[in-house]
């Protein structure tokens, strides 16, 4: 597994940090977690193919989360380079059905190819998808009505993604003894908001889930500059590795 940072920060324009997105490639499988607005042109900033996706992830429906999908189906449908026919995955929470029907309804002119199947799976906390060698597995978290996490392991290795989240005992559940946690840390302590970590919670969530690798991701503005401070306060609670992620960047777990 290698796990690249195509952004690592949120909605608000700010230097050197796009959108939520991160590419997993496996042995088998390329997979896109989340993706924001930019994770397209990301992904050829960084070097790698865009065609060769064949799986979406998504933890959540916000538009920094999701943004892109519209802008990849065009390209897929238009690209001459794209070997076709092509089957591309989407696994969801719910309502994502309802919500693809509604972006289609209004895009499917440039979007809709009889060359392109798209499977999409709709996924509960606790539910799981088999793909190839991978499991995908669905957690519960604490930020939208129908938000999850995602563990995705192989014979050798997990990757745990908390997405959006607020603290709470399903993230510890979810990700116990993953190889890599990637997890969101929005804002300072001293400005906590509800549905959303900061550097003390990730710092007892990394610890209580035993991870061996800990990247920290989703960063708002106000945590910029705030380097040290973060690492000193998670590293309070957690004594594993710990990374704060920069777009651009692979981990390998």
């Amino acid at each position: 597994m290698k796990l690249t940072v195509l952004g690592s920060g949120t909605l608000f324009p700010y230097p050197n940090r796009g959108n939520s997105g991160y590419l997993l490639k496996t042995s088998k499988n390329t997979i896109l977690l989340d993706g924001g607005s930019g994770t397209l042109r990301k992904i050829a900033d960084f070097g790698f193919d865009y065609s060769k996706i064949d799986t979406i992830c998504y933890t959540h429906l916000h538009i920094d989360h999701t943004f892109d999908l519209i802008p990849l189906l065009f390209a897929l449908k238009n690209d001459k380079n794209v070997k076709k026919p092509k089957t591309l995955n989407i696994i969801a929470p719910n309502s994502f059905n309802i919500f693809f029907e509604k972006l289609y309804n209004i895009y499917y002119q440039w979007i809709d190819s009889p060359e392109i199947t798209i499977n999409i799976n709709e996924l509960n906390p606790d539910e799981y998808i088999k793909i190839n060698d991978l499991n995908i597995i669905a957690g519960n978290t604490k930020h939208t009505k129908n938000s999850i996490s995602f563990k995705i392991t192989d014979s050798l290795k997990s990757i745990f993604y908390t997405g959006d989240t607020d603290y709470s005992k399903d993230l510890i559940l979810s990700g116990k003894n993953s190889d890599l946690v990637l997890m969101e840390c929005s804002f300072p302590d001293k400005n906590k908001l509800s549905n959303h970590l900061t550097p003390t919670e990730c710092g007892k969530l990394a610890n209580f889930t035993n991870c061996k690798k800990l990247i920290l991701t989703h960063f708002f503005p106000i945590n910029e500059g705030n380097n040290e401070l973060i690492i000193n306060t998670v590293k309070k609670y957690y004594k594993g590795e710990l990374i704060l992620a920069s777009d651009g960047n692979t981990y390998i777990p």
